[in-house]
């Protein structure tokens, strides 16, 4: 099955060191989805589960562009890269509050990943998305959407394949740090009050250093 990645390990640096990794590493949580083919990219926030030696991966993207024809129809950013790794059925939303209503999230019903760009056609429109802002993968808890807290990040870049995916994640960048602006969307929400490190993890520091 032939399929373009945008994602090369190596080919520009996600870390200003080389990170710490943790032992053991873990397995891809089985109950979110993916695509075969597709590159979880080096640097992306993840959660780390110690117990089920299990990662849950954060989800973002942002909007490039929204159709003029079709609202549903949305263009995200991707480069040589990386780029996003949404799948059919996942359910996104922007600016994810307290408040936020999974009812109110709509699904990924298409994806066409092409030369030509990152395109996502959802069941129904997000009401004020614009150019620049982040769509977020959002988990359904009692009534509430939300999202995946994370405290850790990736890191190497991983194929997804059929069979168990293992992760390997960084979870103390020690003295170096992640390149902020080299890995996928990173919400203020996921990260502390200054925005240097990640708000449940401060191993885990950021640079906005191109």
């Amino acid at each position: 099955m032939k399929r373009r990645t945008k994602s090369y390990d190596g080919s520009r640096p996600v870390f200003t060191g080389a990170p710490s990794v943790e032992v053991g590493g873990f397995n891809l949580d089985a109950s979110q989805k993916f695509t075969k083919g597709d590159v979880i990219p080096q640097g992306t926030l993840c959660r780390r589960d110690e117990a089920s030696r299990t990662v849950k991966i954060v989800k973002t993207a942002k909007v490039k562009s929204i159709s003029e024809a079709d609202s549903k129809v949305v263009t995200l950013e991707s480069d040589a890269y990386l780029a996003p790794i949404f799948a059919v059925g996942d359910s996104v939303l922007k600016n994810v509050t307290s408040n936020s209503t999974f009812a109110d999230a709509p699904t990924i019903t298409k994806i066409d990943d092409t030369d030509s760009g990152y395109v996502i056609t959802l069941s129904s429109a997000i009401s004020g998305l614009a150019e620049g802002d982040v769509l977020q993968q959002v988990e359904k808890s009692e009534t509430k959407a939300v999202v995946v807290k994370a405290n850790a990040v990736v890191a190497s870049d991983r194929l997804v394949g059929e069979d168990e995916v293992i992760i390997d994640v960084c979870a103390d960048t020690m003295q170096w740090a992640v390149y902020e602006r080299r890995i996928l969307p990173v919400v203020d929400a996921q990260k502390s009050a200054d925005g240097f490190y990640l708000a449940e993890n401060p191993h885990i520091r950021f640079t906005k250093m191109f």
